[in-house]
């Protein structure tokens, strides 16, 4: 069995890093639904990822960093036709980010139907995808196409809404885009921002009670380093942060949420009550706030004695 499969963009982030005589960007392997599953990984989650990157070094890279952390690679196709696909990160004093991409005909979103793994699917517990697989064809319609295989075999389904601006003609067509995985989903994590923008409420506990409303049975706001807020059928409420020097927030969400999903999956979806829920976000509240210490997205992955560590 397969704890947590995954489907999406794998791809390089390259990181701003400043030394004394020159600004320079060093490439790191990255892409939300592979950061979710490095933490998940880590934590002691057996995963696996659906993807595909160009049969080029970049992609031959983030096949072997997916191996070196834990991740099953047979999903994964390396594609002659397409090139791997790039990421510029633009980083502020604080350590937030945003991206350029360089990603349009690039292998991430040319995954097909006759690329998905169907045999996996059925191995797997827990089914994540991102918002990023719907911007373009044919990734749109294959990782629709899996969920429905997915929600008719009776798999738990994680969504990360996961807003790009650049990746959207436009603001409306982010929301209606990142709002084709709500039905699918069980589980979901949004940022403070995308809270506000799926459900136009500015205040988070309304948000996710919105969200709860269209059918979520457990949502997850991140709130940065005033922690998470979640809302279930048991309780809502917040979880409390942790203490950061923060580096580079990439990858703090997806860390986050393969922390939580790690130990969700340890007490059982069904069995979650509310002290279940907030150790589990606790869990995650302390990954993410590890990750955020260091450069990149799964570069920057702790091990799991660390996040127990911190959690402390």
């Amino acid at each position: 069995m397969i704890d947590i499969l995954a489907v999406g963009e794998l791809l390089i982030d390259f990181t701003p890093v400043k030394t004394d005589s020159v600004k320079c960007f060093q490439p790191n392997p990255g892409g939300a639904p592979c950061n979710m599953l490095a933490m998940a990984s880590s934590m002691g989650a057996s995963t696996a990822f659906v993807g595909k990157v160009g049969n080029d070094q970049f992609g031959k890279t983030l096949r072997q960093t997916l191996v070196d952390a834990g991740i099953n690679v047979d999903g994964l196709t390396l594609s002659d036709e397409t090139p791997t696909t790039l990421a510029f990160v633009h980083l502020t004093d604080d350590g937030d980010r945003s991206f350029s991409f360089y990603r349009k005909g690039c292998a991430d979103v040319m995954l097909s139907k006759e690329d998905i793994p169907y045999d996996l699917v059925d191995q797997a517990k827990v089914i994540h995808f991102g918002s990023l697989s719907f911007t373009d064809e044919p990734s749109k319609s294959t990782v629709l196409e899996l969920l429905d295989y997915a929600k008719s075999k009776g798999k738990l389904i994680s969504y990360d809404p996961n807003y790009r601006p650049a990746l959207w003609p436009s603001k409306e067509a982010a929301v209606e885009g990142m709002m084709l995985g709500i039905k699918y989903a069980d589980m979901i994590k949004v940022s403070d921002e995308e809270a506000v923008l799926l459900t136009g409420e500015s205040d988070y506990k309304k948000a996710a009670k919105k969200l709860y409303d269209m059918g979520i049975k457990l949502v997850t706001v991140t709130l940065g380093e005033a922690g998470s807020l979640y809302y279930h059928e048991s309780s809502t409420g917040i979880v409390e942060g942790f203490k950061s020097q923060v580096k580079d927030t990439t990858g703090a969400g997806d860390s986050f949420f393969g922390a939580t999903v790690s130990e969700i999956l340890k007490v059982g979806f069904d069995n979650l009550d509310k002290n279940s829920i907030r150790q589990a976000l606790k869990t995650g509240n302390a990954a993410a706030s590890l990750v955020i210490e260091g450069y990149g997205g799964i570069p920057s992955i702790p091990k799991k004695a660390l996040v127990e560590k911190r959690k402390l």
